[in-house]
């Protein structure tokens, strides 16, 4: 229920999300029409966002996009450069092992980012490239990753999300997608049965940060006449489990490490000031 007299408060964080979940930029009017405002109020709220740091426009009349104050306050969750290094061991066992394609991806707004590419020796192989972009409701990556999000987020998202149909299979319904992700919640894992691209398989696991939630996906697949869906179940899965635990396991190790060396440094500081003051 909305606290009352705080309209103006409620359009403005709205508006501030509407921006955040698109890094390519939102224009003013899809952003007004998304959220029922009229055009003026839009504008003059994004110029208060922009005034304020946590929007940026790319020219007079162009589209919003997040600003630095967004980053400042948000932060990445995690740096990519070192999950993307944390993970790439794992991640080559993983593709060792199955031979076929295997990808690290992350959330950038409404759709998923390719951190890192390890491709199948195979000359049919999935294809992606880092720093692609693909769609949340149409992968298993980015169903896995909504699926561990926390709730009120995960609805947020699928409420928003643009629901192209690539192929027959591919889920464009809302509530469909909410009733996919419970399964994904339950088994651990997510799967795509030629939702994108008709010929391929692929299975997703998530990979945790701690207090951040799901910070990344696992993910591996082929085409359907190697992979198929008992493999996906029985093979393919818990392979991808296990690889997403490992790298769940080294970003929390690292970042014990780094607390601890952290707290040493601050009380040995403390320490050399105490000295110095006596």
């Amino acid at each position: 229920m909305e606290v009352p007299g705080a309209q103006s408060a409620y359009r403005v964080l709205d508006l501030l999300t509407q921006v955040s979940l698109h890094p390519e930029g939102v224009g003013a009017s899809d952003a007004a029409a998304t959220l029922g405002l009229t055009l003026p109020t839009a504008h003059r709220l994004l110029r208060v966002l922009v005034d304020r740091g946590f929007a940026v426009q790319d020219a007079p009349g162009g589209r919003f996009r997040p600003g630095p104050q967004i980053r400042l306050l948000a932060g990445d969750g995690i740096d990519h450069q070192l999950l993307a290094d944390v993970a790439r061991p794992a991640l080559v066992r993983l593709r060792d092992e199955t031979n076929e394609t295997v990808f690290l991806s992350v959330r950038d707004g409404l759709q998923l980012s390719y951190l890192d590419v390890l491709v199948s020796t195979h000359s049919v192989q999935m294809y992606g490239s880092v720093g692609m972009r693909v769609p949340l409701h149409a992968t298993s990556q980015g169903k896995v990753i909504l699926a561990f999000l926390p709730e009120g987020v995960t609805q947020r998202l699928v409420d928003q999300l643009e629901y192209r149909r690539y192929t027959p299979n591919t889920i464009t319904d809302p509530a469909e997608l909410m009733t996919e992700i419970d399964k994904v919640r339950e088994a651990g894992y997510a799967v795509n049965l030629e939702e994108r691209e008709i010929g391929v398989r692929s299975v997703a696991a998530p990979v945790l940060g701690g207090g951040e939630g799901v910070v990344a996906a696992v993910c591996v697949g082929g085409p359907i006449y190697r992979v198929s869906e008992e493999d996906l179940h029985e093979r393919l899965g818990p392979l991808t489990r296990s690889v997403s635990q490992e790298i769940t396991d080294r970003l929390s190790a690292r970042a014990t490490a780094h607390a601890t060396a952290h707290a040493k440094a601050r009380a040995t500081a403390g320490d050399d000031a105490g000295e110095g003051s006596r």
